[in-house]
């Protein structure tokens, strides 16, 4: 089964983050499917599970995410042994990106 690497853009949030305040993010998440849009699903499900339980969802200060695909592509096999990078890269009104902590994700 294909092997897909998803860029998922969330708006729509209000996170504090560091002297500034995060209104969307990016996440890569790689999913196996059988064909595009089934990857895209799948990884929209992904990224709402995961925000769901995450400690952002907890400080957001706005209502659930609005989840779209920013980017979509086939892994080849060598990039499927890389694997995805974790975490968000938050975005905020005015132009900065900040990584998320992998802390704060239950990474270390």
């Amino acid at each position: 089964m294909p092997r897909y690497e998803v860029t998922v853009q969330g708006q729509g949030i209000a996170v504090p983050l560091e002297g500034s305040v995060a209104i969307g993010f990016l996440r890569v998440v790689q999913v196996r499917a059988e064909n595009p849009l089934e990857a895209q699903l799948l990884a929209v499900e992904a990224v709402e599970s995961a925000w769901a339980k995450s400690r952002y969802a907890f400080r957001n200060r706005s209502g659930p995410p609005y989840l779209t695909i920013n980017a979509i592509g086939l892994l080849s096999w060598w990039h499927r042994l890389l694997g995805a990078p974790g975490g968000y890269l938050f975005l905020s009104a005015d132009g900065m990106q900040t990584a998320s902590d992998p802390r704060l994700d239950g990474r270390r």
